[in-house]
């Protein structure tokens, strides 16, 4: 961020062994130069190992920013918002889309009482941090899989991310080896340490929560009160069922799609069975390619990938849209108001994939997996396996850490937030993470991914957990809030 900032951080670490890998301590505290950076933030540069595996290896560095305080101070609180904005932007005011409105009301909050610390992984930051890896090649669109028709197509794909994760590599340099979750966890640590921090105090959304979840396994003594806000399950070994998971709630979502439709009179399917009418279209897609304005056609492939985006609750309205004008006779939305992404320069998936995905299956053993959620989730679900291995595939030899079951035990409470409209990481993976925690706390909330920001009654009790320790009574629900903007 807007700074060259030089640390003197000496990091003389001495190796313990743990379940999760080799836990590094640090023996001399590190020393923060922070400076201010506009915006009312002061920026630092925290010097790490590329791998800590080999602390007197290579360095680098990773991007810290913080909000000082308004209130009297408990401490630093320590966060990372996941993606696809680096949570060092999202302390700045902006208007970017990828920030939350809510944002601005929820560091209000926090501030009162914490010194709010952001940390960007490795590779990810704001461009005027000069910390992130641009890559000269583009990866190819994660919803390249599922507009892929042909065994060349899925070539195609595979060559496209390969070239994306060399030009990565290039770039870089050294700095490629540490691109883990393991590796940013014990960033994490290192900067407990700079901030002169006895124990952990960590709020993690969504691939935040994958860095929470190493931390958990590599510093359990460190660990104060950790939230979790839409976790991502890294601790799903068997690839097949952890896209089982997302398949289900997907299929899901068609249904609570079709309940919100039927609630609101603004719905452009109101007044008919939004999920039929979906299962009309794709039978008539299945027949042949639906016309689209001007002179176009619309593929399967072409309509799964727009419903992918449609699918999720705040594109609801748009999605209701884009089927009633595809079945009375122009599919063009799934090509414009609903078109994929295209594919990323960032080294954001290949950090993903190094963690969740460093084997993929074969083409030949996921169309076996592909027919098993096709029969679990025929309606729509089905169409995530390839939405999640798109990810990755053609992607490899990147640094690795897999997915495994979490050793959880002896910590204190942590809490968590799980929304029943949540089908980003969605909310049977984050049970799964949840229930491998003795001492987990689940607070349940009837909105979707990230909804801390937004809602009120979440922020009330994340706050409290957070301030005090004290978590909310067993059972404690949070009525959805977002989702009754959606449309509005």
């Amino acid at each position: 961020m807007n700074r060259r900032t030089t640390i003197a951080l000496c990091l003389a670490a001495c190796l313990a062994v743990s379940l999760g890998g080799i836990a590094l301590a640090s023996a001399r505290t590190p020393h923060l130069a922070w400076k201010e950076c506009g915006n009312g933030l002061r920026c630092a540069e925290l010097v790490v190992p590329v791998d800590w595996a080999d602390p007197a290896g290579p360095k680098t560095s990773v991007h810290v920013a913080k909000l000082p305080a308004t209130g009297k101070s408990l401490g630093p609180l320590i966060v990372n918002f996941g993606g696809p904005a680096t949570s060092t932007a999202m302390l700045r005011p902006s208007d970017d889309a990828d920030r939350s409105p809510d944002m601005p009301v929820l560091l209000k909050e926090l501030r009162t009482r914490f010194d709010v610390i952001a940390l960007d992984p490795r590779g990810l930051s704001e461009p005027r941090s000069g910390k992130t890896v641009s890559c000269q090649e583009p990866g190819a669109s994660i919803y390249g899989l599922v507009t892929a028709r042909t065994k060349q197509d899925w070539d195609a794909h595979a060559t496209q991310n390969a070239l994306h994760q060399e030009s990565c590599r290039k770039t870089a340099k050294s700095a490629w080896r540490g691109m883990t979750a393991w590796n940013v966890a014990h960033d994490i640590d290192a900067l407990r340490a700079a901030l002169g921090q006895e124990k952990l105090v960590y709020a993690g959304n969504s691939y935040g929560t994958v860095y929470g979840q190493a931390y958990l396994e590599l510093f359990p003594q460190r660990v104060g009160r950790l939230y979790f806000d839409g976790t991502a399950d890294h601790t799903q070994q068997d690839f097949e069922r952890w896209l089982r998971n997302y398949a289900l709630v997907q299929e899901r979502h068609l249904t609570r799609f079709r309940d919100w439709c039927a609630s609101r009179t603004d719905c452009a399917l109101h007044g008919r069975d939004a999920g039929r009418a979906w299962d009309e279209l794709v039978a008539r897609v299945r027949r042949a390619p639906l016309p689209a304005s001007p002179g176009r056609t619309v593929h399967e492939g072409q309509l799964f990938a727009g419903a992918l985006r449609g699918i999720n609750p705040a594109l609801w309205p748009q999605f209701a849209a884009a089927i009633r004008k595809a079945l009375d006779g122009d599919a063009a939305d799934f090509l414009t108001a609903l078109a994929p992404d295209p594919g990323s320069p960032t080294v954001s998936l290949d950090s993903l994939c190094n963690d969740f995905m460093p084997k993929p299956p074969t083409y030949a053993e996921f169309h076996g997996i592909e027919a098993r959620l096709r029969r679990l989730a025929p309606r729509f679900g089905w169409i995530e396996g390839r939405y999640e291995l798109g990810r990755c595939w053609g992607r490899s030899g990147g640094a690795s850490w897999a997915p495994h079951p979490l050793p959880a035990r002896n910590l204190p409470p942590i809490l968590f937030a799980i929304g029943d409209l949540d089908n980003n990481t969605n909310h049977l993976g984050q049970w799964h993470v949840a229930e491998q925690i003795p001492s987990a706390r689940v607070l349940r909330h009837g909105d979707g991914h990230a909804a801390w920001a937004g809602n009120t009654c979440l922020r009330k009790h994340v706050h409290t957990y957070l301030t005090t320790g004290v978590l909310p009574p067993e059972g404690t629900r949070c009525q959805g809030e977002l989702i009754h903007r959606v449309g509005q």
